[in-house]
Order: structure tokens, then sequence, then C-alpha cells
């Protein structure tokens, strides 16, 4: 029976097994049992790797808004597949474990006869958010929009 390597709990994880397959290229390349065995990274879903920085700072930028002098909004971008809506995910656990309201919408790229696109979905997002949580939420909300309309 093939034994299960440990998910990794760190990108120091990731780099350790990748820095041990270069040092054993040699060997792994001769067996393919080794090579079978090192033939697959073990990410555990749903963590982020070596993002620490890029979380803290989204979430320090988010923490911010509607704060004097702090955001408006928060854009982020970069190239397809770099881990935007995952970075994007885990700073919406850490906003809302401090009950700060947070909406995100995602650009699609077969959306561009849409291009506020993003902005609807956020906005969809929110509202269904505050639908359900009641009535009385709905209300509380409409009020605190009114006033920073009118301010």
């Amino acid at each position: 029976v093939e034994q299960l390597k440990p998910y990794y709990q760190s990108a120091k994880d990731v780099d350790r097994e990748l820095n041990e397959i270069l040092y054993n290229l040699d060997s792994i390349m001769v067996d393919s049992d080794t090579q079978a065995s090192f033939g697959s990274l073990h990410f555990l879903r749903g963590n982020l790797y070596g993002r620490d920085g890029h979380l803290s700072a989204l979430v320090e930028a988010c923490s911010g808004i509607g704060t004097p002098g702090g955001s408006k909004v928060v854009l982020v971008s970069g190239y397809s597949g770099v881990g935007k809506s995952s970075l994007v995910e885990h700073a919406k656990e850490k906003l809302e474990e401090k009950n700060i309201h947070f909406i995100s919408g995602k650009f699609d790229q077969l959306q561009q006869a849409r291009p506020l696109s993003a902005i609807d979905a956020a906005l969809n997002e929110f509202t269904n958010k505050i639908i359900q949580q009641g009535p009385q939420t709905s209300l509380e909300v409409k009020e605190v929009i009114i006033n920073a309309i009118n301010s």
C-alpha cells in the first residue's frame, strides 16, 4: 500500500519537498516507484500558500473602507490562475469575522457585453445577504444608504 503524504501546512513545506526532488533528481528518474511517490504535490484544498502578505494587505485595505481617509473600493487584479479568487474568499472570511460586510464581483471575459457585470454581481450578492437577514436589517441598511447618499 502506497504511503499517503501529508498535506502541506505552509509554503516552506512545499519548498522543502521541491528542493528534495531537485536534490534526488537522478535517483528519482531511475526508479519508477520513486517517481510515482514524488509525482504529485499534496495541497490541502482551501489553503493559501505564501500569500500572507497579500491577504494582510487586502484585509487592511478593506478594513479601512468607510473610515476617514480610508479606501472606498478595493480592486484585485492579476493574471488568470494566480489565485485572486482564493485570496478574495480568504479575505472575505477574515472580514466577516470582524462583522464587516464584504461584497465581491468577478469580471467574466464572456460577459464583455455587460461591462459592469462584476459590480452587478457584487451588489446582487449584497442585497441577497441583506434580504436573508430579515426585514429589520433591510430597513436599517436602507436608512444607512439614504443617509450616505444625502451626506
